[in-house]
């Protein structure tokens, strides 16, 4: 008498788990306004250059706004004698709360904490042990639609100096 395992049971569970992994997956790939407030939000106080993919036409045509603002925070980091890793944050927590909508623009506030980054496990460690501190985020942010897209305008977190 043979023992033969039946393995297509087995085959068709990992077939279903992997196409509804890909659904989940593209279904949180999609843009709206939260996720782009989300990212840019995620990528400034990272002091990511890749701030410059979520803003407008008109702040990023210029390209200015994000390579002065880096070059900024790399001045003030050697001011006070470190690299600018020591001014990178990562948020704890970040809620985001839709002030004012329309269908090509919209208002939303930011609100959450951060804490310095140097490298996450670093970040981890202090929160596990209650070393460094959380500084808090309460700001908004103006979207528009350019292009199917939703896009970070005007002057977001006080990235283009005033003069």
């Amino acid at each position: 008498m043979s023992n033969k395992i039946n393995l297509a049971p087995l085959f068709i569970v990992a077939g279903i788990a992997a196409v509804l992994q890909l659904a989940l997956i593209g279904a949180d790939c999609r843009q709206t306004p939260i996720t782009v407030a989300k990212g840019f939000a995620g990528a400034y106080y990272y002091l990511d250059s890749d701030m410059q993919n979520y803003l407008c036409s008109s702040l990023a045509k210029e390209g200015e706004a994000v390579t002065n603002y880096l070059v900024q925070k790399n001045a003030e980091a050697s001011r006070r004698g470190f690299s600018s890793n020591y001014l990178r944050h990562k948020f704890l927590k970040l809620h985001v709360d839709v002030v004012e909508s329309g269908q090509d623009n919209m208002k939303v506030h930011l609100t959450g904490s951060t804490r310095v980054c140097i490298n996450p496990a670093f970040m981890l460690v202090g929160k596990l042990f209650g070393i460094g501190q959380d500084y808090p985020v309460d700001e908004t942010l103006e979207l528009v639609k350019e292009n199917n897209s939703w896009r970070i305008c005007g002057n977001p977190l006080g990235l283009i100096p005033q003069v």
